[in-house]
């Protein structure tokens, strides 16, 4: 089985996001979606299938676990052209995120879905 675990510093101005604040998750998930660290971290699962497209946040998906882990997540599509075989196809996929805030420093690591190779 891969996993792949991508990580993104939080501005130290960020407030602590934690269940009940849903100003704070909104801004963590704000963050996320502006980030490039998505868009490495799908690349990484689906390396070779195909022109990765559209990689977003799904807005009001992240849903804490606990105080400082959680899930959120991610749509995309992938495109495999072939002139060869005369094949244009985009297909749409969707990944569920988890995610570890640490605290101590202001770092959030993203893990992908379990793969079996």
């Amino acid at each position: 089985m891969t996993t792949y675990t991508q990580k993104i510093t939080l501005p130290t101005d960020n407030l602590q996001p934690i269940p009940d604040d849903k100003t704070g998750a909104q801004q963590l998930e704000e963050q996320l979606a502006n980030s490039k660290v998505l868009y490495t971290l799908i690349l990484d699962y689906e390396y070779g299938k195909g022109n990765l497209q559209n990689v977003a946040l799904e807005r009001n998906s992240l849903c804490f676990i606990t105080a400082n882990t959680g899930t959120v997540k991610v749509t995309y599509d992938i495109n495999e052209f072939s002139v060869c075989s005369a094949l244009d196809y985009t297909g749409a996929y969707s990944m569920i995120l988890n995610f570890n805030l640490d605290t101590a420093t202001n770092e959030i690591s993203l893990t992908g879905e379990e793969r079996y190779e």
